[in-house]
């Protein structure tokens, strides 16, 4: 047992005050003996006797009445696994109190000392051993160190991920976890070190006090970029080690998401962490996600390039979920506007419909926008441009198909979002941008006129050949030609099946050495042994395959010219289109390998880096399209449909070979940069964007600067530009931004007009799936965890994990109780003592 409030032991010296008082109050009556009552003398002796007893016991409760009462300001404090013991020792000092009490009522009657005796004895025997037992265990028992009243270094894990903005009736769960956290805060002394950790990436610190931890409290917000919560919960562990407080308390308030943890996180690093500190972690689970939440996945766009003047198609998938509450209310309708009528945000119970409304809307640009006007930032408002109705039902997406209409050359930022409210806000609008491009120039080199017809139809459909609205002018030439033509007006060349002599045209070196994108397929045409061209690739032999022959397999799924085969659901199928004849390339440190034949370590698809460019995968600038050179090579040729190439693979040979027709737009789109950017990224994710030299420099030629303008906050973000070389032209570089952090248009002010991106959250992190106990055991450990459902189950621990048990309401109990007793004793003796006094008074009257 240890005291909270040493000092107030002090208050034990009050037990002098009824001793005093007694000692002052008992003098000695005078004795006046009447002749007629000295036949009652005997009976007197006996009266008085037993009034001593009362005296003495009266006393006695007094003295304990002040003594419990010191005890208790004192606050003792127990360990948990000491309670029995304690419990015991004090059920043995009551049986003594007990057997003194039966001592004493058995000393007022006559020939009962034997009794008297052995039940003093056997009080003295039973509170000698519980004196004893008491201070075996204040010698050798555990001493906790920690009561509400004590200081604690207590650091505070709020989830503060974007589920925490969930809301539900008419409060959301940041507000719950803000309450919670406070309520702790609150509950910890001045002298407490206290610290509040979120999910950001922010040091974890101790408050300066408690007022700064409140602060720190009302100030947290639903972040979108975050930290997983057990590197936070790890970050708070070892911030509690550092403290010199030796009772230290760790608390997580969560909603307990499977979003929130880490998939790839080992499970026993944070449990052997936690055992090592001897830090036990008390996880307050808010409990589930109730309420209705629509919400519309990430959009697809037909053509995230697109020609000018040409509708795009915008597809997204609308679901409902969230909805594990039997809340009351009616399903929300549309009104003839359009306009949802929810009548709250969790109104929708579960398994009922919900009809909803999507729209698509566009945020045009302007050279005057965004600005700060009056401390706030101003940007472009959205303009709707489709808009549609859907009816959704639990557990039953639905696809939504919107059209944009024809823009024009530059870049354009827009969003799908849905109209109305519900649980979770942030996943009802998803965002996209798209860069409208000139038509690009491309020159098709090739003496076989079908295939060269072929490749011009796979990449400029949907649009035919030549047409104007489609995204490439192109112009078809032979070999023989080469040499004549001007191959800078091109954004980027296809060379089918070229033979040795094409490879090393002066013209088509000094295009590739300038920067120029070069797509080759080499065929039957190269030759037989192994052939060396400077500045190209060594090609070895060639290699013919037994059959059935070998298949595509990709290798570089981030690659742009790759990255949408590699992300196409169920995989591409090009097992289904054998190869029987491809080239074998030497290997390079300057080869980067796309592709490769199934079985083989055999390179199908490399990206060449000349001496003259470098290693750079080039980049692509949004007006001009120019761009660093790229020089891609396919080993294998295409789309070898006439002999002698025809027999070398079945690439378009088949009926529905749209995995070759699909291979071909891709590495076109990357070559003539149209795919060069992703202007839509995701929150957290590095942005950087394409610049062009002359834009980065001022006519002094000083450095410039770019205003950033995220979606959420009152001041843009300045963007320094490093300084260009003028005979660099408008070759274009890269420039990093930063990491998004929230969602939405991010605007970037300069030179031109729309600059930008856009950032979505992923919708993985939105899952409301909860955590499982038992993973939850395996990640802090079963001995360190304690799992509560209110704060009303909070248990403060020491250091080592001991449960602390304050005897403050077992002692004033016991005050009371003495008080009591003290009252009916002496109620009862001064009553009697007044009887007595008042017969005494008639009997000598009498006389």
């Amino acid at each position: 047992m240890t005291f909270v409030n040493t000092t107030l032991l002090i208050a034990l010296a009050a037990v002098g005050i009824p001793i005093a008082l007694h000692l002052i109050a008992r003098k000695e009556p005078r004795q006046v003996v009447f002749p007629s009552v000295r036949l009652l003398t005997q009976r007197f002796e006996t009266n008085r006797s037993k009034v001593r007893v009362r005296r003495w016991w009266l006393l006695a409760l007094r003295i304990a009445a002040f003594a419990v009462l010191a005890l208790a300001l004192a606050r003792p404090v127990i360990a948990g696994t000491l309670s029995m013991t304690w419990s015991t020792i004090g059920i043995l000092s009551l049986a003594g109190i007990a057997l003194l009490a039966m001592a004493s009522v058995a000393a007022g009657k006559p020939n009962q000392k034997h009794l008297v005796w052995a039940l003093l004895g056997a009080a003295g025997f039973v509170l000698v051993a519980a004196l004893g037992w008491a201070g075996y265990t204040l010698a050798s028992g555990t001493k906790p160190q920690i009561d509400d009243a004590t200081p604690v270094a207590l650091a505070i894990v709020v989830d503060n991920a974007p589920l925490s903005a969930w809301r539900s009736a008419e409060e959301t769960q940041l507000n719950r976890l803000r309450d919670a956290a406070k309520q702790l805060i609150l509950a910890a002394t001045r002298e407490s070190r206290i610290a509040v950790i979120d999910r950001s990436s922010a040091p974890a610190a101790f408050s300066l006090d408690v007022t700064g931890a409140l602060s720190k409290t009302d100030a947290l917000q639903a972040l979108e970029v975050v930290q997983s919560l057990e590197s936070r919960v790890e970050a708070a562990a070892r911030l509690l080690q550092t403290s010199e407080i030796p009772s230290r308390q760790l608390v997580v308030l969560s909603g307990l998401a499977e979003s929130s943890f880490s998939a790839e996180s080992p499970e026993s690093s944070m449990a052997a962490l936690l055992e090592s500190s001897d830090i036990r972690v008390t996880v307050w689970d808010m409990g589930g996600y109730v309420g209705s939440n629509r919400s519309v996945s990430l959009p697809t766009l037909s053509d995230t390039s697109p020609a000018p003047e040409t509708s795009i198609a915008v597809a997204a998938v609308l679901s409902l979920g969230g909805v594990d509450a039997t809340l009351g209310g009616t399903d929300a309708e549309v009104s003839e506007s359009g306009q949802d009528n929810e009548p709250s945000p969790s109104a929708t119970p579960s398994g009922r419909s919900l009809n909803v409304t999507a729209e698509c809307v566009l945020y045009p640009s302007s050279p005057a926008m965004p600005v700060v006007r009056d401390g706030e930032i101003v940007r472009p408002p959205a303009k709707p441009v489709d808009r549609l109705s859907v009816t959704l039902q639990p557990g039953r997406d639905v696809e939504l198909q919107m059209t944009l209409p024809p823009l024009s050359v530059g870049l354009h930022h827009g969003a799908i979002r849905l109209i109305g409210e519900d649980a979770l806000a942030i996943d009802d609008a998803s965002y996209f941008s798209v860069a409208v491009l000139p038509p690009s120039r491309l020159l098709l080199i090739g003496d076989q006129a079908e295939e060269a017809e072929e490749i011009a139809w796979a990449v400029s459909a949907p649009a035919p050949i030549d047409d104007p609205s489609s995204q490439y002018a192109i112009e078809r030439i032979g070999y023989d030609d080469l040499a004549a033509s001007r191959m800078t007006d091109f954004d980027g060349v296809i060379l089918l099946d070229p033979p040795e002599s094409a490879l090393g045209e002066p013209e088509l070196t000094r295009y590739r050495d300038r920067g120029g994108s070069v797509f080759v397929a080499v065929g039957d045409r190269l030759g037989q042994g192994q052939v060396a061209v400077d500045g190209w690739p060594l090609f070895r032999r060639r290699w013919r395959v037994p059959d059935p022959g070998t298949f595509l397999e990709i290798s570089a799924v981030s690659h742009p010219a790759l990255v949408t085969l590699a992300n196409t659901p169920g995989g591409v199928p090009f097992q289904d289109f054998r190869i029987h004849q491809y080239w074998q390339l030497a290997s390079s440190s300057r080869t980067q390998v796309l592709m490769r034949y199934a079985g083989t370590e055999h390179a199908a698809l490399v990206q060449w880096a000349s001496e003259a460019i470098g290693n750079d995968q080039g980049s692509a600038d949004l007006t001009s399209g120019t761009r660093a050179g790229r020089i891609l090579v396919l080993t294998t040729p295409i789309p070898a449909i006439a002999p002698p190439s025809s027999t070398w693979n079945q690439l378009f040979q088949s009926d529905e070979y749209w995995p070759a027709f699909s291979l071909v737009r891709d590495v076109t789109r990357y070559v003539t940069g149209r795919s060069a950017e992703s202007w839509t990224t995701q929150v957290g994710a590095p942005v950087s964007i394409p610049i062009r030299h002359q834009a980065a420099t001022g006519a002094d030629g000083n450095p410039r600067r770019l205003q950033w303008f995220p979606p959420v906050g009152a001041t843009p973000v300045p963007i320094n530009l490093p300084p260009g070389n003028s005979s660099e032209g408008d070759l274009a570089s890269r420039i990093v931004v930063g990491q998004p952090k929230h969602s939405g248009v991010h605007w970037i002010r300069g030179d031109e007009t729309g600059l930008g991106f856009t950032a979505n959250l992923q919708r993985e992190k939105l899952s409301t799936t909860r955590l499982d106990s038992d993973r939850l055991e395996r990640l802090f450990g079963p001995d360190q965890l304690r799992q509560i459902d209110s704060l009303e189950e909070m248990d403060w621990t020491a250091t080592d994990g001991t449960q602390v048990v304050s005897l403050w309401s077992p002692i004033m109990l016991l005050a009371l109780l003495v008080f009591m007793l003290e009252q009916v004793l002496g109620n009862r003796f001064y009553r009697r003592s007044a009887a007595t006094t008042s017969g005494s008074a008639v009997r000598r009257s009498a006389a």
